[in-house]
């Protein structure tokens, strides 16, 4: 049996739809039972609660080898709104790890932000939440993944990015030359599969990436796409003083109208830091895992999900 939360966001469910396909039987925690609708129920047990539920960790956990922790806060107009699900979840859950009797291993989805923790109100959660898990005591079998830009068939955030490139037109918030490494869904998902099959739990804190070890520029990625779809795409760097007007705006907005914001001005800081650059060798060598998925191939895999390559 294996725990699994954030079961219905795109990383998870992508996780979750691997595990069932193996045969495994689920325990899935979710906020409200309309949000189980996200996941067959044949092979799941739902567990309505928070993350910070005492009572609905403690069932959650109950008889299950493994969780894998994928919920979190990616919205939020200060640290107040992260720190709940991203950092004092992580405590709840280490907490609930080790007050059950099968003593479950622990794998926390984490994110590359946290190793710019300056950056962002979020990025600094996800620090926090990492430390946590760091301070588990020895007996408790742990590993954080720092993934960075992940997308595939379900993404939302970089579909819109690769739709528009579709139509011929990319726009960069920051400068064209800065560099991220991105990972396709099903490495991701394979990575989290060769944790759970593997006897001995690394433990700490690593980072995964697809095979392209200097990661992406804006003009690279922008290649990639026209070789896709056979067109060319014009880039159009966005004005400094134009984003950070929308952000500073939609966070105010955001205050008045009670709604948790995506883009603020410490997410602009993290889509113009210069360098998202990352790897998986460390955890290769722990693993015996490597990504197969090149940025090509995942981009043409997530637009024919989508439904299309465009014109």
């Amino acid at each position: 049996m294996i725990a699994v939360t954030g079961a219905t966001g795109f990383i998870g469910s992508s996780i979750c739809r691997a595990l069932l396909s193996r045969g495994h039987q689920l325990k899935v925690l979710v906020r409200t039972a309309s949000r189980a609708q996200a996941l067959p129920e044949s092979g799941v047990q739902w567990v309505q609660g928070s993350i910070t539920d005492r009572a609905a960790l403690e069932q959650l956990l109950a008889g299950c080898a493994a969780v894998i922790h994928c919920a979190g806060a990616v919205r939020g107009r200060s640290l107040d709104d992260f720190y709940p699900a991203n950092v004092a979840g992580v405590e709840q859950l280490l907490a609930a790890v080790s007050r059950a009797d099968s003593k479950p291993k622990v794998l926390l989805m984490s994110s590359l932000a946290s190793r710019e923790p300056d950056l962002s109100d979020y990025a600094a959660s996800k620090f926090l939440g990492e430390q946590i898990a760091l301070k588990a005591p020895p007996g408790v079998g742990l590993t954080v993944f720092r993934p960075p830009a992940v997308y595939g068939p379900g993404d939302r955030e970089m579909l819109p990015v690769f739709q528009l490139m579709s139509r011929g037109l990319a726009l960069i918030p920051g400068n064209r030359d800065n560099r991220v490494s991105l990972l396709y869904i099903d490495d991701l998902v394979a990575a989290v599969l060769a944790w759970l099959d593997s006897e001995k739990v690394p433990r700490g804190v690593f980072t995964l990436s697809d095979a392209a070890s200097a990661g992406y520029s804006w003009n690279e990625m922008i290649g990639v796409a026209a070789a896709v779809f056979q067109r060319q795409v014009r880039s159009l760097c966005l004005p400094g003083w134009l984003l950070d007007t929308v952000a500073r705006c939609n966070l105010l907005t955001s205050a008045l109208f009670r709604y948790q914001p995506m883009l603020t001005p410490g997410k602009l800081r993290e889509l113009r830091h210069p360098d998202w650059v990352c790897n998986g060798e460390q955890l290769s060598r722990a693993l015996g895992w490597r990504p197969q998925v090149a940025l090509q191939q995942g981009l043409e895999l997530t637009m024919s999900h989508a439904g299309g390559r465009g014109p």
